[in-house]
């Protein structure tokens, strides 16, 4: 919780955060919203594997050991911005985005979770609650933006870091992580239907338009101020409740009974 609070304090108070998508209180404010729809049984179910506590507790995981010994091949799950050029094999075969592949491949090793070690279902946990909030995050998908740079008062900073944080964070300074679902969850049960609804290649597609959005709202000159903020915080809202709604259909789906 004080390495949660410090990230917390570096992004407020930083010009511009390093690139962690939504930071730590985006990607909690995910967990709290998915938490508020899951259902009874899932959400006893999953409390088995993960000690009790709430997936919140986990929701930026994946981050704080992205570099740990034994989990270093995770650290290319988070992002996909390899440019418009599809990722290959070593047969010259498209490969999907890095995200989408992971989620999948989880989520069907999770359909049979009990017979599954305790361990290893800990673990897939913690990663479905963080990469199905990187996977919306604007600039978590494959969009030509990795090299993309605008000046922000007389300082040049990459599109990435621009919205790592630093959008919600400037637009949303007084909102803790628990503020979210009670200022953006409001949708009835029809909308969140319709928000669950589709693929992990559906949802991908949505913020690659969605980065497209945000990238249009830059003049030509590159050259933006805090107004920015302005025009893209309903992009950023509207992506951290998405992926709150379908971090809780995928928990749904595996834990229910």
């Amino acid at each position: 919780m004080k390495k949660a609070l410090l990230l917390l304090m570096v992004c407020l108070t930083a010009g511009v955060p390093k690139a962690w998508a939504w930071d730590s209180r985006g990607h909690s404010a995910i967990a709290y919203i998915a938490e508020r729809h899951l259902t009874p049984s899932a959400k006893a179910n999953i409390a088995k594997y993960i000690d009790n506590k709430s997936i919140v507790y986990y929701a930026s995981w994946m981050d704080h050991n992205r570099a740990c010994k034994g989990y270093e091949m995770t650290n290319d799950w988070h992002v996909d911005y390899w440019t418009d050029k599809l990722r290959h094999d070593a047969d010259g075969n498209p490969m999907p985005p890095v995200v989408t592949r992971e989620i999948k491949r989880i989520v069907e090793e999770m359909k049979d979770y009990k017979n599954l070690s305790d361990s290893t279902v800990n673990v897939n946990i913690k990663y479905l609650t963080h990469m199905v909030g990187d996977m919306h995050c604007p600039v978590h998908v494959d969009f030509p933006q990795s090299r993309f740079k605008v000046m922000l008062n007389g300082k040049k900073y990459s599109f990435h870091k621009l919205w790592d944080c630093n959008v919600v964070a400037a637009k949303h300074p007084g909102w803790a992580s628990i503020s979210f679902p009670d200022m953006l969850d409001n949708k009835s049960e029809e909308e969140i239907a319709r928000i669950q609804q589709g693929t992990q290649d559906d949802w991908y597609a949505e913020t690659v338009d969605a980065a497209r959005r945000a990238k249009e709202a830059i003049p030509e000159d590159k050259v933006i101020d805090y107004r920015y903020y302005n025009d893209v915080i309903d992009i950023a809202d509207s992506q951290i409740l998405n992926a709150g709604y379908r971090l809780a259909a995928v928990l749904n789906a595996i834990f229910s009974e």
